[in-house]
């Protein structure tokens, strides 16, 4: 399993909820179909929130985000956003 977490920061609150609606019904929907297997979104405050998706490998990981990769420059205009990636170590249930 691949795990890419994104940290998101806006400039409002409002530009943040409009981001996260966009994310869980254009983005997500759009990208589970494409090979992702899981995404998670938690806010740390009003104006940021970090995403966690998970993918089978890197390879598919790649893949979504060569597919979104002109969405990801445009926000990036207006939304501050920091990226960490990389295979799964282990998970404790």
């Amino acid at each position: 399993m691949y795990i890419r977490i994104v940290e998101i920061t806006a400039p409002t609150k409002l530009q943040l909820n409009i981001f996260l609606d966009y994310l869980k019904v254009t983005h997500f929907p759009k990208n589970l179909e494409q090979g992702q297997t899981n995404a998670k979104v938690f806010k740390v405050n009003e104006v940021s929130a970090f995403v966690i998706a998970e993918f089978e490998d890197k390879k598919s990981a790649d893949k979504i985000k060569m597919m979104n990769n002109s969405e990801i420059n445009e926000l990036k205009t207006t939304l501050k956003v920091r990226s960490f990636e990389g295979p799964l170590q282990y998970l404790l249930d």
